[in-house]
């Protein structure tokens, strides 16, 4: 098996014809885990083994079979709770829109991010169907990370569907602030967070990251 290990930087390094991809040794070790659940085969998944050769050949069996035994299921990451996988898993079928917010699992604070975070509940095809968000209009999407949502909120009538027992909403208020082209700045738990053109476009950005509103500023 013509595979290197990167101990510094905790990855396996795989060649593919004229490069190569990486895998994070807790990536493998958490998959594989996940997988010997999933199938039920005969393989000791060990914390002591994790980064070796030994246990990437194991993953890399558990893929195989994986691959036989055609799975069905939405494939979430391991540490996703169980009722956000429910949520995404109702709202892929209805094809109703869904707005994701996504932030620290262990604390709860929300990371602010802007950007892929409404759409359509869809999953890839292959293997491991993993779920991605899809736009309006839209045929292909973003991957869903999961396992680092700590709210989620149907877009039609804002109502929050789920959100984590921590969940931290950071504190952000808008000030004036004349920086070349902008008016206005929105400050975030005391920093310098983002500038806009007028008052009226800091405080749909506000509305749009607290979920008062689902459309983001332009």
């Amino acid at each position: 098996m013509n595979v290197v290990l990167n101990q510094e930087q905790q990855l396996f390094v795989v060649p593919t014809g004229r490069g190569c991809s990486t895998l994070g040794f807790e990536y493998v070790f958490k998959q594989l885990k996940q997988l010997v659940a999933r199938l039920d085969i005969s393989i000791t998944v060990r914390e002591d083994e994790k980064g070796t050769i030994g246990q990437y050949a194991d993953y890399q069996r558990a893929i195989t079979e994986a691959g036989r035994a055609n799975l069905k299921e939405t494939w979430f990451h391991l540490e996703t709770p169980f009722e956000v996988r429910r949520i995404l898993e109702r709202y892929r079928k209805s094809r109703k829109p869904i707005r994701v917010f996504y932030g620290d699992r262990e604390t709860g604070r929300d990371w602010l991010e802007e950007n892929d975070v409404t759409g359509i509940v869809a999953r890839t095809s292959g293997t491991f169907k993993v779920p991605i968000l899809v736009k309006a209009g839209e045929t292909w999407g973003t991957s869903i990370l999961d396992h680092c949502i700590v709210k989620l909120m149907d877009v039609e009538d804002r109502r929050v569907l789920w959100v984590h027992l921590q969940y931290q909403a950071p504190v952000m208020s808008i000030v004036a602030d004349r920086h070349g082209i902008y008016t206005h700045a929105v400050i975030v738990d005391g920093e310098l967070h983002a500038h806009f053109k007028s008052t009226s476009k800091a405080a749909q950005w506000v509305a749009f990251m607290a979920g008062e509103c689902m459309e983001a500023p332009q």
